[in-house]
């Protein structure tokens, strides 16, 4: 029985070609929307993953928590800071690579940027401008990188974010050779740095790489100098790839405790960015879900149109029906006919959507420098909702076709 249902739904539908195809354009509409939807979002959220997991995936850093006040209005400001002596003895402790003190400064930055705030005045123009020491050369608009006769210098190659959203000057160009004043130390400016490129950064680009470009550098000793008598609030450790990050994390926070043991707070891992890489993937899994059932609205009327075309099929085969039903055919049978027609037309129509939605993300992301990811549960989800739309909609005029009177279908 099961083997003449599937064969006279295959040649109902094959006489009928032209008209199957137009019912399939509403589910094909509807499901590639919401693929194109799903596969630029997972796209995103595991790119922002792999970056976040490339740069801070041996990355830790370690700050002093001041205990909670029993009066939730009272706040008591941190006076401890680590020192130098701190920095050389995790240093010391296996697997750690680099030890970098953190000055509370610079955007809550990655653990691999070593950055301060100084204030910066010329010829009575204030400002403040980031600062890193001098570790590669950069690309120059006016001037020269640092080099090596610089090292015992005060000199500092500019950032062109100090003539964007600091000083005003007409001409960055005539600054090469000046002073300026950091933080009450004059320095000369020997180059200006090319503007950072915001527009055409690649969405995988780091943190690190537009925090490093829109930083002003000075040499290593006179980074030292500026930063001699600021509090160290954190150190920033970098362990090797066949490290335990956690298990060598809480060595150093045991070892740190048992150093300062009459100090009332608490050593402990920043966990903020990761946090902060957890809010953003929530809120981006929620624009792409209200996405998805924006665009899922267009199934609602490729199923009605399924319904539509099942009641017209319905109608012209009245006699059909009637001549079935008067050779035995159960209502059941008929039912289950009609029915499944219409989900075979639905599930069609879904992998063809499923099929254009994807190569659609796939060119939307040649334009975004963007991988789309097409997930199993997206393949999966797709795939029974269009088979259920047709469920859903079929239902009405399968029950119609079943409860036909056999004679009134035969003589209409």
């Amino acid at each position: 029985m099961i083997r003449n249902i599937l064969m006279s739904t295959f040649l109902s539908l094959k006489a009928h070609k032209l008209r199957v195809f137009l019912t399939m354009l509403g589910i094909i509409i509807g499901i590639a929307s919401v693929v194109t939807i799903a596969a630029l979002g997972e796209g995103i959220r595991q790119q922002t993953i792999s970056l976040a997991d490339s740069t801070n995936s041996n990355e830790v850093k370690i700050q002093y928590i001041m205990p909670m006040s029993e009066d939730p209005t009272y706040y008591e400001e941190s006076t401890f800071a680590f020192s130098r002596v701190d920095m050389k003895r995790v240093q010391k402790t296996t697997g750690v690579t680099s030890i970098l003190p953190d000055y509370g400064e610079g955007m809550g930055m990655g653990s691999s940027v070593e950055i301060i705030n100084a204030d910066f005045n010329y010829f009575g123009q204030q400002s403040s401008l980031q600062l890193t020491p001098y570790s590669e050369d950069h690309t120059i608009l006016y001037g020269r990188n640092l080099t090596a006769a610089d090292t015992n210098q005060d000199v500092i190659v500019l950032s062109h974010d100090v003539f964007d959203y600091g000083i005003m000057i007409d001409n960055p160009e005539d600054m090469i050779g000046q002073a300026i004043s950091l933080n009450g130390y004059m320095y000369q400016v020997v180059g200006i740095k090319t503007p950072y490129d915001y527009e055409n950064t690649s969405l995988t680009g780091g943190g690190d790489d537009y925090l490093t470009a829109s930083s002003s550098i000075v040499p290593r000793s006179s980074y030292n100098g500026l930063t001699k008598y600021k509090p160290i609030v954190g150190l920033k450790i970098k362990f090797d790839e066949n490290t335990d990050r956690s298990a060598a994390t809480e060595g150093i926070i045991q070892e740190l405790s048992e150093t300062y043991p009459d100090e009332q707070g608490t050593f402990e891992e920043d966990r903020s960015n990761e946090e902060m890489q957890q809010e953003m993937e929530t809120y981006m899994a929620g624009i792409v879900n209200f996405l998805m059932a924006i665009t899922a609205i267009s199934l609602l009327v490729g199923g009605i149109g399924v319904m539509n075309i099942m009641y017209v099929s319905v109608t012209e085969r009245k006699r059909e029906i009637g001549i079935r039903r008067a050779i035995g055919a159960k209502p059941r049978t008929i039912l289950f006919q009609f029915i499944l027609e219409a989900a075979f037309i639905t599930f069609i129509g879904g992998l063809l959507g499923l099929v254009s939605g994807y190569g659609i993300a796939v060119l939307a992301g040649s334009f975004m420098d963007l991988k789309p990811v097409l997930t199993m549960q997206t393949i999966l989800l797709s795939t029974s909702v269009s088979v259920l739309t047709g469920l859903f909609f079929g239902i009405m005029p399968a029950v119609n076709a079943a409860k036909m009177d056999p004679i009134k279908a035969i003589y209409h």
